[in-house]
């Protein structure tokens, strides 16, 4: 089995789970007064720490751009944030408030970020010619990449070779869809975390949603 250290960043979901209501309204409130106190007008995101204990959240930093998670808000709210982003750039987006005042989150999405980096060997950074690259389709799914069989992986930028997303009724459906498509995805060439994903899907604590920042570098796994 291995202790190694994995990547920040390799999950995400919409809405997050086991977070209290009046938590979650304060989050939305906070992130809005920061934007409207140095009028910023654009695609964004603010982000916090939590404490689950004290039901306290702490800032953390802006990010003025869209984030790669983007992904996960517009398949629970069905909108396009890309979309409205060019538009607002434009002069041709309709109010804000007017677009934004009846939406409410449909069922559950979850993200995976598959990336070239080995899990069995300290997530080092996995370069050569992808072989094969094929995705499942379906309900619920997207897939967001640019990748096919005949690239050449480069170690030297960023190792997220796509995001796979799936957006379900339950929190659970969603997780075990994104599992399973892991499972039959192929991606094969160069090695990645595709099965380490999975494994962390399927990891009980994650299930429950017990999550805290040290946890993934002491999750037991080994490659197949």
């Amino acid at each position: 089995m291995l202790d190694s250290a994995p990547p920040p960043k390799v999950l995400e979901e919409c809405p997050a789970p086991n977070l209290p209501e009046h938590v979650r309204q304060a989050l939305h409130e906070t992130a809005v007064q920061l934007g409207k106190a140095v009028n910023y007008r654009s695609a964004g995101t603010v982000e916090f720490i939590y404490d689950t204990q004290r039901e306290a959240f702490y800032f953390l930093e802006v990010n003025t751009r869209l984030q790669v998670e983007h992904g996960v808000t517009e398949m629970v709210y069905g909108i396009d944030i890309v979309e409205w982003m060019v538009k607002l750039g434009a002069g041709k987006l309709p109010d804000l408030e007017a677009l934004t005042k009846d939406l409410v989150p449909s069922g559950h999405a979850v993200q995976a970020r598959l990336y070239a980096e080995d899990p069995a060997h300290d997530f080092r950074p996995s370069a050569g010619l992808l072989t094969e690259v094929d995705f499942p389709q379906g309900d619920g799914l997207r897939i967001d990449h640019a990748i096919e069989a005949g690239l050449e992986i480069s170690a030297l930028f960023d190792p997220m070779l796509a995001k796979v997303i799936a957006h379900a009724d339950s929190r659970d459906a969603a997780i075990e869809q994104l599992a399973a498509t892991l499972d039959t995805a192929s991606v094969y060439g160069i090695t990645t975390n595709r099965s380490w994903l999975a494994h962390v899907l399927r990891a009980e604590r994650f299930q429950h949603a017990g999550l805290d920042t040290h946890w993934l570098a002491t999750l037991e796994w080994a490659p197949p």
